[in-house]
């Protein structure tokens, strides 16, 4: 949008919120955060219960633009809601704002509730939690508390959870990681956590020597 343009109107942005073509939706999301920053908010979390995957899908995008003023909103409605949809919305939102925003600080809460993440009961809540770690692994700030988090992952009976973890543990480049998945390896003799050890490991190894 350029400088002369007038700002569309929020239920214009929220129409273009939900158009199949990306560069509309991340424009509409960016117009949003600018320039309806207080009102919008409210009404993207609010989708976040939707029953149609293509609205809350947007929802999570658009929320990933407005920074740290989500994080406590997030938090709370992950904590708060009896809607299984949006609590798994919330980690995949703050998935978003670690990307859009790698370089913002973020509370304590956020690992707390993270950490909830990865012992929640629905396995979608937790891939998001550990998608969120593996984000923060990479970045500066609480970067060796999200490898912990990762790494006692790998110590839990469920299998899933353990590749999930190893394969997040895979794309961050730091000795505490490849300790982690090397522990692993070590110390089981289930074959399918073995591959998953020795694929994670290859993959980081991989990264660290492209980045020697």
């Amino acid at each position: 949008m350029s400088d002369n343009q007038p700002v569309p109107a929020i239920n214009s942005l929220f129409e273009d919120l939900m158009h199949p073509n990306p560069r509309i939706q991340e424009e509409a999301c960016l117009i949003l955060a600018e320039h309806y920053h207080e009102e919008a908010m409210p009404k993207l979390l609010d989708l976040f219960s939707h029953h149609d995957p293509k609205v809350y899908r947007a929802a999570v995008k658009g929320i990933g633009f407005f920074g740290s003023s989500a994080f406590n909103p997030l938090i709370e409605l992950y904590g708060t809601t009896e809607n299984q949809t949006a609590r798994r919305c919330c980690p995949k939102a703050f998935v978003q704002l670690f990307k859009n925003f790698p370089d913002q600080p973020f509370p304590d809460s956020v690992m707390e509730m993270l950490e909830q993440g990865i012992d929640d009961t629905d396995m979608v809540v937790v891939q998001g939690a550990l998608m969120c770690l593996g984000q923060i692994g990479k970045q500066e700030f609480k970067s060796e508390e999200a490898i912990r988090l990762l790494a006692r992952s790998l110590s839990s009976e469920n299998v899933a959870l353990i590749f999930s973890a190893s394969q997040a543990l895979a794309d961050i480049p730091n000795p505490m990681a490849e300790d982690a998945l090397q522990t692993l390896q070590e110390n089981n003799d289930d074959p399918l956590i073995q591959e998953a050890a020795q694929s994670a490991l290859a993959r980081l190894q991989n990264l660290l020597n492209s980045r020697s």
